[in-house]
């Protein structure tokens, strides 16, 4: 593992033994994915290794998703997603998307949908509020109100426009439980604690956003790291003032994720820094609200799914 920013590292050696952490809280990673540069069983040691207690692991894939799920049944938890570029396999956006996705649901195949992107290559949508609102979008959303299952969407809350989708949609089906992927990307805590006061079907995710500010070297360089721009946490790794008041007012709607992917960011090169990172911020909530987001909520949300 390659040399992390100042703070990382010192999470990193501290672990769990800051004051406010606990190696008794479980950690289930309600965001990630499988890597395609590594086997199924190396992938799941390695987050198991991480301190890890399960997993919602995300792809379009059925196949890929059966296979990673074979090597742990209970620690994986299969979503499928729809295949973002070209090269990507498995299923794609289109008039038969939905239905898929409730036929892989009834064979216990999958417990959720996501993480379903708006910006496609070739992106044939102008916005992000044009493609939440896709017709191919919203019959997933109608199968997610149907079914009682949890969808987690990668949305940038940008602008009003696509506040103003995403606020139809949860609005239109009450039924489904929608998950922002990490919590609207750059969205600012004003503007998630409205919408979550709004519809009590919304849900955050934190991934990417529980990383350290300073950011860490991409994996084979020797330059300066990349800032985490959308980062939730100061330069001392707690979560900043409002974040941590928002959290804690709606303690049962926000989801503790690594977003572990293979898009050469890196991630799966800091899996421990960024568990270390995670652990450092949640673990000064309290008691109660640290369960609650490490585990608790995502393990409500997916209560009931049968898999064979």
């Amino acid at each position: 593992m390659r040399a992390a920013a100042p703070v990382l590292t010192a999470l990193a050696l501290a672990g769990c033994a800051h004051s406010g952490a606990s190696p008794a809280v479980r950690y289930v990673d309600a965001h990630s994915h499988i890597l395609a540069e590594m086997h199924a069983e190396d992938e799941i040691a390695m987050m198991r290794r991480a301190g890890l207690a399960g997993v919602v692991i995300m792809s379009p894939d059925p196949e890929a998703l059966a296979r990673i799920v074979a090597v742990d049944p209970g620690f994986v938890t299969p979503f499928v997603s729809i295949a973002r570029t070209r090269d990507m396999k498995g299923i794609r956006l289109d008039d038969d998307s939905a239905a898929r996705f409730a036929a892989l649901h009834a064979a216990g195949a999958i417990c959720g949908f996501g993480e379903i992107p708006t910006r496609l290559e070739p992106n044939p949508e102008p916005s992000d509020a044009a493609a939440i609102a896709n017709a191919f979008r919203t019959r997933i959303y109608a199968e997610a109100d149907r079914l009682r299952v949890p969808v987690n969407v990668h949305v940038s809350l940008e602008n009003p426009e696509v506040v103003a989708a995403v606020e139809r949609a949860v609005a239109a089906y009450p039924g489904m439980k929608l998950i922002l992927a990490h919590s609207g990307w750059s969205a600012e805590a004003g503007l998630i604690g409205r919408l979550l006061a709004a519809h009590p079907n919304l849900y955050a995710d934190l991934s990417v956003r529980l990383g350290p500010a300073e950011g860490w070297p991409a994996p084979g360089t020797s330059g300066p790291a990349l800032p985490n721009r959308i980062s939730i946490l100061g330069a001392d790794g707690a979560l900043l003032p409002e974040w941590r008041a928002l959290i804690e007012h709606f303690p049962d709607r926000f989801l503790f994720g690594l977003d572990i992917t293979s898009t050469g960011s890196g991630r799966a090169h800091h899996i421990d820094e960024l568990m270390a990172a995670s652990r450092h911020a949640l673990g000064q909530l309290p008691r109660g609200v640290e369960h609650a987001v490490s585990h608790g909520n995502i393990e409500r949300l997916l209560k009931g799914c049968r898999r064979d």
